[in-house]
């Protein structure tokens, strides 16, 4: 009799622990073209919130086949409990592309809805007062398809156990595809920045035998930072360059070229 009692209370107990989570994960709310954002299920016009969200991808291009870390955070004072859905689609026919990489395995998770691809928080992950963050990584596909926009979907709940008086968010990241580039068809130099954002060197690779080039490089504040004429074309050292954005100048008889890199 002592025994089937402490049986069903302990069964009631383990039911409360495990109670249904109030955030489930779904695709089709990112805000993405042709999906809502979170909006779509929870009351309220997005974007409208006072929340700080932060969206960042290590990148300002892509490169094919290069894994970028990605990082997402809320902060809301006085809410316990925020997520986010991410999707990454190619920009000419909104088709999922890339691959999305598990960082945090316990506070996040990938899953597909449909024939799109997402990265999103888990029921665990969702908890955190007045701020919550995420990192995972984003592989970029093995060649060059197009610019790639990464769209999240984020919101925060009240924790009331239902879809009032939480408030949704939409941002995205544009990607723009940075392949090899010519001066022109007639040029004799192509330009390859490898990866980019770079730590060390650039490439400056002649299309002919015995060509050469003049090249500057300077600050987006126009600063000359480095310059060299009657370059042949290989590897520039840019190690000792402080962090930043920078654009390169290539001429080459009378043509022209330039180019932005991110130096790491």
């Amino acid at each position: 009799m002592y025994c089937c009692i402490a049986f069903i209370i302990f069964i009631a107990s383990s039911t409360l622990v495990q109670s249904p989570c109030d955030s489930p994960l779904v695709g089709g709310h990112t805000g993405a073209p042709g999906e809502y954002g979170c909006n779509g299920c929870h009351s309220g016009i997005v974007n409208t919130g006072k929340a700080i969200i932060d969206f960042n991808i290590d990148a300002t291009t892509y490169t094919p086949g290069q894994t970028y870390k990605v990082f997402v955070r809320i902060q809301h004072p006085n809410f316990n409990k925020s997520g986010f859905s991410c999707l990454a689609l190619k920009n000419t026919n909104n088709t999922t592309i890339g691959t999305f990489n598990l960082i945090e395995t316990q506070r996040t998770r990938i899953y597909s809805d449909g024939n799109r691809n997402y990265l999103s928080h888990t029921p665990c992950g969702a908890d955190s007062l007045d701020s919550n963050s995420w990192t995972f990584s984003w592989t970029a596909p093995n060649t060059y398809v197009d610019t790639i926009t990464l769209y999240i979907g984020a919101l925060v709940a009240n924790h009331n156990h239902a879809t009032s008086g939480d408030f949704s968010y939409t941002r995205k990241l544009v990607l723009p595809y940075q392949a090899v580039n010519t001066l022109s068809e007639n040029s004799k130099f192509k330009v390859g920045i490898f990866p980019n954002p770079m730590s060390d060197k650039l490439i400056v690779q002649p299309t002919e035998t015995n060509s050469t080039c003049d090249f500057h490089i300077i600050t987006l504040t126009g600063k000359l930072v480095m310059k060299k004429n009657n370059f042949s074309g290989g590897a520039i050292d840019v190690s000792h360059l402080s962090t930043g954005t920078y654009l390169i100048y290539v001429n080459s008889g009378n043509k022209s070229f330039s180019f932005k890199f991110i130096k790491q």
